[in-house]
Order: C-alpha cells, then sequence, then structure tokens
C-alpha cells in the first residue's frame, strides 16, 4: 500500500459469526490500491481468532469497547488515508473478488467529477432468496422514505467528512441517512453507477430493529424536508389538471401551482 492510496476499506466488526466472508472479499481483490481499516468493538475470542488469520493483511487494527456503530465508524475515518472511503462492514462482502478494479478502472471519470459514487447491490434474505438492489438516479424526498443508498456499495470522499464533520453518533441505526442528506444539502454532488459492487445479508442491526430503524428515519426526514411540499389536491378543468394545492410536511403551509395548459392544435386539410 502507498502512502497515499486510492481507497480506505472502513470494516467495523463486533461479535459477527461471518466476518471470515468479508476479511477473504476483502484480501482476494484484484485491485491493490487500498488500505484497510479494522475497527472491532471488544469482541469474543471466536471472532477475534478469525481476524487474527488476516491481522497481517490489515493497515491498521483496534479492538475495544466503542459506544456504537458510528463511534466505531469514526475511529476508522480518523485513520484513512485514502481519498475515497468504503465501509464494508463485518458480515458483508465484495460481491467478485474484481470488483474494485472494474469501478475504479473502468469509471475514473465518474471518481474524478464527483463527491458520492454510489453502485448496486445484491440483497441476500435469510431464507437464502437473493435480489439486486437497483438504487435510483434521483435522490428526492419519495426515494428516502422508504430506502437509503448501501454503504457497502459506496465511496465517499473523505473530504467530506473533513468538511462537514463525522457521522452523528446520537442515532443507533440510520446515522448514514442522515451523513447522505446532509450532503446532499450541502450540493455535494452524488453518481450512481449500475455496476453490482457489493453482497448485502439483510440480519444487521438496521434490519432486525425496524421499529427504532423507522423512528430515527421519521426524525432525520423531518430535519431535512421540514419545508418541502407534498401535492394535497390537484384541481382539474375538462380532465386536465390545471393547479395543484400543495402543503408542507409540518402541514403548516400551503401554496398554490399554477400548471402549464396544453395547446392542442388541429390538423388542417388543405
Amino acid at each position: 500500500m502507498s502512502d497515499n492510496p486510492v481507497l480506505s476499506i472502513i470494516t467495523v466488526c463486533y461479535n459477527e459469526k461471518e466476518v471470515e466472508r468479508t476479511c477473504k472479499s476483502i484480501t482476494e481483490q484484484t485491485f491493490k490500491d487500498f488500505e484497510w481499516i479494522v475497527i472491532d468493538g471488544g469482541s469474543n475470542a471466536e471472532t477475534l481468532k478469525i481476524l487474527e488469520k488476516y491481522k497481517f493483511k490489515m493497515d491498521f487494527f483496534v479492538s475495544e469497547k466503542d459506544t456504537g456503530i458510528y463511534n466505531a465508524m469514526n475511529k476508522g475515518i480518523a485513520q484513512a488515508k485514502g481519498i475515497w472511503l468504503n465501509f464494508m462492514n463485518a458480515g458483508d462482502a465484495f460481491f467478485e473478488n474484481t470488483s474494485l478494479e472494474k469501478l475504479f478502472f473502468k469509471n475514473a471519470n465518474s471518481f474524478k467529477k464527483n463527491d458520492v459514487v454510489y453502485c448496486n447491490s445484491l440483497s441476500h434474505k435469510d431464507n437464502g432468496k437473493t435480489y439486486t438492489t437497483n438504487f435510483y438516479k434521483k435522490l428526492d424526498y419519495p426515494f428516502w422514505c422508504e430506502n437509503c443508498i448501501s454503504h457497502q456499495a459506496s465511496f465517499i470522499k473523505k473530504e467530506l467528512f473533513e468538511k462537514f464533520g463525522p457521522y452523528s453518533e446520537e442515532y443507533k441505526i440510520s446515522g448514514d441517512l442522515d451523513k447522505w442528506l446532509l450532503f446532499l444539502s450541502k450540493g455535494c454532488k452524488f453518481k450512481h453507477l449500475k455496476n453490482v459492487v457489493a453482497n448485502y445479508y439483510e440480519n444487521g442491526i438496521s434490519a432486525r430493529n425496524t421499529e427504532l430503524r423507522e423512528k430515527e428515519r421519521k426524525t432525520i426526514l423531518d430535519k431535512y424536508f421540514i419545508n418541502s411540499y407534498k401535492t394535497a389536491e390537484t384541481i382539474r378543468f375538462l380532465g386536465i389538471p390545471i393547479i395543484r394545492i400543495k402543503k408542507s410536511r409540518d402541514n403548516k403551509k400551503y401554496k398554490i401551482v399554477f400548471l402549464k395548459i396544453p395547446v392542442f392544435v388541429g390538423k388542417t386539410n388543405l
């Protein structure tokens, strides 16, 4: 690894039985211009034994108690020297051993012109079924209501954390949603690539705690979208929408939007 690698891969771990899957995925990448930072939260002997096997491949390793996943991720950011950051946390993996090579060699312009590059992932259910998560290009309010970009398949310029601070540790599950929306609100450029980059296994903390996840999501959406408006009623004339009445998400403000009325020009037989 060079002193200034292109990429820092940060792995956060705590008592993850499938951590070896993650370790193999990272160490077997054909792309080599990265450093690997492992932040363990004081795991049991079984997990530490697996990590010990791969320790010689790690550029930084620590095993100590933390206050949660975002506290651990922030520790990783503080150690990172790469231009780009990827959070491949314990249990998940890259889609194939050429994932990074295909991404960085074939999409150089996307990395030059953008602040966040987010890709697709293959999601694995507990019952063994899989499906591809194809994220949208349009990151609007309806998207965030139901979705979140996968940090396993995303690459973030480290300088964004230097400019706008680390992950908020007040959230237990949805700190990544808060940070994505903060970046967008600051005008950071996001680019979607269709590459399937990561294998995501739906047995993590966010998948298990749906009630807390939705509570935090609502708090975050209210913070960033409280002044946005949604359509409450559409007024039509002869079936053509002419006016939309919109209300703010907090239901305190309304506004009227006059729509453009299409002009129909009939053909004339000469």
